[in-house]
């Protein structure tokens, strides 16, 4: 499969009042897999490129068209962002 899009993924942030560097909560990742009518395809993808979480998007054959893989702080964070 192909990635779509290209991430760069940070674990470690600098706090600008302490010298030393911090450990980012990790987020929690989850997969979502979409169908789509043959005519719509451009139009998901591009609407996927829009919703902040969306870190990767692969085109996929069979039953499902893409998958994208989400990021958020928590699980709530996930369902109700999407």
């Amino acid at each position: 499969m192909e990635n779509v899009f290209s991430t760069l993924d940070s674990s470690i942030i600098l706090d600008s009042y302490e010298s030393k560097p911090k450990v980012k909560r990790p987020l929690r990742s989850a997969f979502v897999f979409i169908s789509t009518e043959s005519d719509s395809f451009d139009l998901a993808l591009e609407d996927l490129k829009q919703i902040e979480g969306v870190n990767e998007v692969y085109l996929s054959r069979g039953a499902y068209d893409l998958i994208a893989k989400v990021s958020g702080e928590s699980l709530d964070h996930l369902g109700n962002g999407i």
